[in-house]
């Protein structure tokens, strides 16, 4: 029953407060309550808040006193219309000088204290949340990282966390603040004059419900899909409606007048013409803060919603963490591993992967698992990482069952090189060190890192960085090859000597000579640790203890590479398919001169493509120092023609807006003509009564019109621009606060003109006083805009945050979650200050601006009252002036609060107009209709990426391709090989140097001709985006059909595993294509590219991931794909080439050698030293 009410009481909130878009939130998710957004809060942030409420309770109740104050003056002077040298009046008017001084200091002291203390509270309780949401996603279980995306836990996290800094904080203050005003006034409506306020009363419930209607046609997005006279029936519905309110409220204020006034002069009346004022006023001041809750109350609301999701995340990891009866063993293990007829299936499939595997290995062993993608392979690591849970069977690590060892004591104990290396941004030193220490006898943290770079062989590129170790990679080790990326990978999993070492597909980015290097190093170091190897080159199999063939989930051969090969079953067929064969006769040592004009052969070969490029200029050309300063374009928000067009859009909202501002001066001469009639004789009580009754209906009217034209145009305007800059996120800064910004400013400046016709003095001391304050204001606004932008220009949290979540499986594995926690923490901390001095600007901010309500009433009656004494004015011009210049504080309090999303809407337009003032050195636009044939001519390339200037990647690089010819492009990693497919694509632009494609300039096309139709890139770490298969293959090509992705698929040898999965095409791939293994991801990137039919295809290590029988098919699939296509491909695993037209090998930016496979194994050069290193032969 509590719960029905509960919910039955939520729904009328809702309703009042026009939650209409928080409908589809509310089926996610229940609301938390109130008091448990206070569950991450301290003691001592409790006792602050509550302090904070307890000022914000005192200022709200004190804000009707203006009213009252305001009223007794007025009573004042309407007893003694001629005040000059009455000491009774004068002594009368001064006590509520005095009280307007108390109240003055009062409100400045208690709304600093109450901002102040709310604001640094809730951002200390929304650091703490931040933190431990971060701490619960990296203790998420790998079922519940495949169910979501980085971008959504990044998106859930910013975006709550957000709602309830703004629900938590300030609204909730204005929701308690704006509360207590509405009942204080009402009780002094009541009190002073019960009759007026009886029919005023029903002001505030009408209004909510007037509001709560035109929430109702707020829900534009559904109705966006209908046409756009649809779209603007619903905008004038929802500002007809909006604007109706106010006719209601001086509808009813006339009302009050036409009963209220009379009824001071009848014999038996107990009201006076104060109270009357008192009662007219609060009222409709309590109306307006009624008004004004609906849209606190619904971000307060938003705010709770908020936390439920975010406490849901945090709940359910909590629910899932090691038990505390786990055994927690000593941090070293020996390194016994046995798998006894584990079974497994992952919970978002319902096929079973691993069916009875079993598989030991010793301490100190090295073993191997060969097989095909998809069979189990990296799925047992995953079980022995702790990633998943078995489903039968058992997994025992040092004699004992895995499930007695918690996480982190056997992660500990394991260093990992996943089959696509993940670096974070930072230093080469951080991404080694991750925050551990070497604690050995034997050397420092730095002699440590230093041999685990030499050991992996990094340290041969890292000591040609200028900065060495602590050179930035840039997110992701954008800034390296992925040669490079690999080998520092491999250092971080040795960095900690682990006693188990896992190697998935570690070297599979690394050249021939550099893998053979590395494997002789690992060897060494493997001494005393069991190292588990997935590969799916079997050259780096050779020397393993023992190798496990493994298919369908269970080990169908098992013994050294030399008895497999004699067994004569799967894994020799699938050595037999890797092998390269050399002809002993072609590689005699030849002599010298042979040698020579050999190796001048294979440099004429690089330069030359018979019958179709013509010949090249000289060769050697200076090198030209590359300007990266690119100039600065004119931005398309900067166009004179965007300003123009959307100035003149914002003309009629600002004429408007300037109208809509005379409400509050309006009102003041509405009071001033109760003040006349009130101040007249019964008999001549109905001419001004009469007036004050139109004026009343008049303004209701005036502010109707004028309300719903500036909203209509400002809406529109910015829809405009929002609609050109494709940013919805000014929405709100260019929509209601530009609007309310301006009438703001008119209300001021109206209010002491007005003034300045009444009495000169006082118009200068008013226009003096406001000048004063709105710089003040200014100053204050220019510094809140400052801090903020300061906040987000050296804030790494978010980035940080993300990082942390796209690659949380890495973190996991490595068991260094404290370690990102921290970094976490210190970033938070490192705008710790900033935070601070941001609270401390709002809170002077929010201070001035509703203390200056009652400073102003101080100065203008408090010398208005002597003035009036001395005969120079009368009371009727002081109370009118006392209410201008009070009115016109009123409206610099309703500014503040809107400062807070003017900033933000300001630094979404500075984020934008600096977006649109990047140079666009490489135009999309240009030629898109020239059919190429698929010549290529790279001729004397020159190239240094942006991030390293003197570094050059490409020097003087010269390759050339006919049409139809396959080229390929080897050599060891880093020297330039993925770098030329980057220049082809255009992703970069060569500094020196041309790149003909059809003898045309490629920079000639448009960007989406080349990569979207001519070009198609299947890159090394191929990237899956969430979606199902069919998706992601027909990414961009909405003019395929379904039947293109299915002999596409064929092609790429992917048909058959998709049509295994129980929702075929249909089936989602998951987070960047977590759901599929490494070689179904790169089958699928195949088949997305060959689904386009493009003219020159680019293999970038596309086969890397694939087993030996799918490499295969995949090779023949490429090899007739290509047919008629130019084919360019980088590969390590020199059997895929060796049937290329020409192969090209790259050293330092230049080719060395180039010509047939036979040619360059005749040449006996580097290329062939590297098919060597590749032989199967058993050595």
């Amino acid at each position: 029953m509590a719960n029905k009410l509960a919910k039955i009481s939520e729904k009328i909130i809702s309703i009042l407060t026009c939650k209409g878009d928080l409908t589809d939130q509310a089926a996610d998710s229940e609301p938390c309550s109130t008091a448990e957004l206070f569950r991450f809060s301290s003691c001592r942030h409790k006792v602050f808040f509550a302090i904070g409420l307890l000022c914000t309770v005192l200022t709200g109740s004190l804000m009707p006193l203006n009213q009252i104050l305001g009223g007794r003056l007025a009573e004042a002077y309407l007893e003694k219309p001629d005040a000059t040298g009455d000491d009774e009046a004068f002594a009368a008017v001064m006590m509520i000088v005095y009280i307007y001084a108390a109240a003055t200091v009062v409100q400045f002291v208690f709304n600093f204290a109450q901002q102040h203390l709310l604001l640094t509270v809730t951002n200390e309780i929304v650091d703490r949340l931040r933190r431990e949401y971060v701490a619960a996603v990296l203790r998420l279980d790998a079922e519940s990282l495949d169910a979501t995306t980085p971008g959504r836990l990044s998106s859930e996290l910013n975006e709550n966390i957000d709602k309830i800094r703004d629900g938590l904080g300030e609204k909730f203050a204005l929701v308690i603040r704006y509360t207590c005003i509405f009942l204080f006034t009402l009780i002094a409506a009541f009190v002073y004059n019960w009759k007026v306020a009886l029919i005023l009363l029903p002001v505030g419930p009408l209004g909510a419900v007037v509001t709560a209607l035109s929430g109702r046609f707020t829900t534009r997005s559904v109705k966006q899909q209908m046409g756009k006279s649809a779209q603007d029936a619903s905008l004038v519905e929802e500002l007809v409606m909006n604007g109706f309110l106010f006719f209601i409220i001086y509808f009813f204020a006339m009302l009050a007048i036409l009963i209220g006034v009379p009824d001071t002069f009848g014999d038996d009346s107990n009201f006076d013409g104060g109270s009357v004022i008192i009662a007219f006023g609060s009222i409709l001041q309590g109306a307006y803060c009624l008004g004004l809750l609906g849209p606190h109350m619904t971000a307060l609301l938003k705010a709770r919603m908020a936390a439920a999701v975010i406490y849901g995340t945090i709940d359910n990891v909590a629910a899932k963490l090691d038990s505390p009866s786990e055994a927690k063993v000593e941090w070293r293990l020996k390194g016994d591993i046995e798998f006894c007829d584990v079974q497994f299936k992952y919970a978002s499939r319902d096929a079973v992967v691993l069916k009875g595997l079993t598989w030991s290995a010793r301490a100190g062993q090295s073993i191997a698992f060969a097989g095909h993608s998809g069979c189990g392979k990296s799925t047992s690591i995953g079980l022995l990482t702790k990633l998943y849970e078995k489903c039968a069977g058992e997994i025992i690590v040092d004699g004992k069952a895995i499930e007695e060892y918690d996480r982190s004591t056997i992660r500990k104990n394991i260093g990992m090189v996943a089959q696509e290396p993940c670096l974070f941004n930072g230093t080469i030193r951080e991404n080694i060190l991750l925050g551990r220490r070497w604690d050995r006898k034997e050397g420092t943290t730095e002699e440590r890192m230093e041999q685990v770079a030499r050991i992996s062989q990094a340290a041969t590129f890292i000591e040609k960085l200028e900065n060495g170790f602590d050179t930035l990679l840039g997110d992701g080790g954008i800034s390296l090859s992925g040669g490079q990326k690999q080998r520092i990978a491999i250092a971080r999993a040795i960095f900690t000597d682990p006693p188990i070492l896992i190697l998935d597909e570690a070297t599979s980015a690394l050249d021939a000579q550099s893998e053979r290097l590395l494997q002789d190093a690992l060897k060494d170091a493997s001494a005393g640790r069991t190292t588990i190897s997935i590969a799916h080159r079997l050259s780096t199999l050779k020397d393993v203890d023992v190798i496990y063939v493994v298919d369908k989930g269970a080990v169908i051969e098992q013994g050294t590479h030399s008895e497999l090969l004699s067994l004569g079953g799967a894994y020799a067929v699938m050595a037999q398919r890797q092998n390269v064969v050399i002809d002993e006769n072609m590689c005699k040592e030849p002599d010298e001169s042979t040698k020579e004009l050999q190796r001048i052969r294979s440099r004429r070969n690089a330069l030359t493509c018979n019958d179709a490029l013509p010949a090249v200029g000289k060769e050697e050309q200076t090198w030209k120092k590359y300007d990266f300063s690119c100039p600065r374009t004119k931005s398309s928000l900067k166009h004179p023609s965007f300003d123009r067009l959307h100035r003149l859009k914002i003309i009629p909202a600002f004429f408007f807006s300037c109208l809509r501002g005379f409400e509050i001066p309006l009102y003041a001469l509405l009071v001033n003509f109760i003040y006349d009639a009130l101040g007249s004789t019964k008999d001549a009580l109905w001419s001004p009564l009469m007036i004050a009754c139109a004026t009343s209906l008049g303004i209701g009217c005036f502010i109707w019109t004028a309300n719903t034209l500036a909203y209509f145009y400002a809406s529109k305007a910015s829809e405009s621009v929002i609609s050109t800059i494709k940013e919805r996120i000014l929405s709100r800064g260019l929509n209601d606060r530009a609007v309310l910004f301006t009438w703001c400013i008119t209300c001021i400046v109206t209010c002491n003109i007005i003034a300045l016709f009444v009495c000169l003095p006082m118009a200068v001391i008013s226009t003096s006083l406001s000048l004063i304050i709105a710089i003040l204001e200014c100053g204050l606004f220019v510094a809140f805009t400052a801090l903020s932008e300061k906040h987000v220009r050296i804030s790494e949290s978010p980035e940080i945050a993300l990082e942390i979540f796209s690659h949380t499986r890495t973190v996991q594995i490595m068991a260094v979650e404290e370690y990102f926690q921290r970094r976490y923490t210190a970033s938070q901390e490192q705008v710790t200050n900033i935070n601070r001095k941001i609270v401390l600007v709002q809170s002077t901010l929010w201070s001035l601006s509703n203390g200056c309500i009652y400073l102003f009433g101080l100065v203008s009656y408090g010398i208005g009252a002597h003035l009036v004494y001395d005969g120079l004015l009368t009371g009727h011009q002081l109370y009118l002036i006392g209410m201008m210049i009070e009115f016109a504080a009123w409206e610099l309090s309703f500014i503040t609060p809107t400062f807070p999303d003017l900033v933000r809407a300001n630094a979404a337009a500075r984020i934008l107009r600096s977006y649109f003032c990047l140079p666009e050195p490489r135009p999309v636009s240009g030629d898109s209709s020239t059919q190429l044939s698929g010549t290529l001519a790279v001729r004397n390339i020159t190239f240094a990426y942006p991030a390293r200037p003197t570094q050059r990647v490409a020097k003087k690089l010269n390759i050339s391709a006919c049409a139809g010819d396959s080229i390929a492009l080897v050599g060891p990693s880093g020297c330039g090989k993925s770098t030329l497919i980057s220049l082809i694509e255009r992703f970069y632009d060569q500094q020196d140097g041309t790149i003909k494609l059809d003898d045309i300039d490629h920079r000639h096309f448009g960007l989406r001709h080349i990569r979207h139709i001519q070009i198609a890139l299947v890159e090394q770490e191929p990237i899956l985006f969430q979606g199902s298969i069919a998706e992601n293959i027909l990414l961009g090509c909405s003019e395929c059909s379904l039947d293109d992705v299915r002999e596409a698929c064929r092609l790429a040898n992917a048909a058959r595993f998709i049509a295994d999965l129980p929702q075929g095409y249909d089936t989602p791939v998951g987070s960047k294509g977590g759901s599929l293994s490494g070689g179904q991801r790169q089958r699928i990137a195949i088949a997305r590219a060959l689904v386009r039919k493009p003219n020159i295809l680019l293999l970038d290590e596309a086969t890397s991931a694939l087993d030996g029988e799918s490499e295969r098919v995949v090779q023949e699939a490429i090899a007739k794909a290509s047919e008629g296509r130019t084919s360019i491909l980088i590969a390590h695993r020199l059997a895929t080439i060796k049937n290329a037209t020409r192969i090209y090998f790259i050293e330092d930016g230049a080719v060395v050698e180039s010509g047939s496979h036979e040619e360059l194994i005749e040449l006996n050069g580097k290329y062939a030293s590297y098919v060597k290193a590749q032989s199967l032969e058993s050595s």
